[in-house]
């Protein structure tokens, strides 16, 4: 899953449109413990969700920064362009 790359970008396998900073790719718990991004996680649970899917996004969800939850909008975008976590992820426009 996490073995292409094009220079210091990991590519996805799935669609090489998505991409994201190798540096960005993982990160470390309070006990120096490694694991994939979260954002990074749920796009790969977004093309066919479960239910673990779903409560892994719902917990998840409140706890991504700004950038996660737009590069994980515009990955998903990608893939599933009418995919209902979208509507959960991106800024309503109240213009």
């Amino acid at each position: 899953m996490l073995d292409e790359a094009e220079g210091t970008k990991w590519v996805s396998r799935r669609t090489p449109v998505v991409r994201l900073p190798i540096d960005q790719l993982g990160q470390t718990n309070k006990a120096d413990s490694p694991y994939l991004a979260p954002e990074v996680q749920l796009f790969y649970k977004a093309k066919a969700t479960r239910d673990k899917d779903e409560t892994d996004f719902e917990a998840v969800l409140p706890l991504l920064a700004a950038p996660a939850r737009a590069w994980l909008a515009n990955a998903v975008k990608v893939i599933a362009p009418n995919h209902p976590w979208l509507r959960r992820l991106l800024p309503v426009n109240r213009t």
